[in-house]
């Protein structure tokens, strides 16, 4: 059962922390999911995808506006139905994201 996504709106600077996070939850990986929402209509090089292979992306160009602050500058936990449920700090410390993410796998009865 998916917990929550790890939403990312914008650029690529964090897809490596994310991809190192959801790692770090070892048998509960399955739980968290990664997307990158791109906001324009360009496509990312090949080498990029493969390079954060398993993060799921998908192009919206009104999608930051869904997004509280400036989207660009944080990475987001969405539930399963969309809801949001934390934003994390513009250049979030990985281990700070790798703790919030134990608890709510604790809590949630998933992980």
């Amino acid at each position: 059962m998916i917990l929550g996504t790890l939403a990312y709106v914008f650029g690529w600077g964090v897809l490596y922390t994310m991809r190192q996070v959801r790692r770090a939850q070892g048998a509960a990986t399955g739980s968290v999911e990664r997307l990158w929402v791109l906001t324009d209509s360009a496509a990312p090089r090949r080498e990029l995808l493969q390079a954060i292979e398993g993060t799921h992306t998908a192009q919206h160009e009104r999608s930051a506006a869904q997004f509280p602050g400036k989207a660009e500058e944080h990475i987001y936990l969405i539930d399963p139905l969309g809801n949001l449920m934390m934003r994390f700090a513009p250049n979030p410390d990985p281990s700070r994201m790798v703790k919030d993410l134990e608890r709510l796998l604790k809590y949630s009865g998933i992980g």
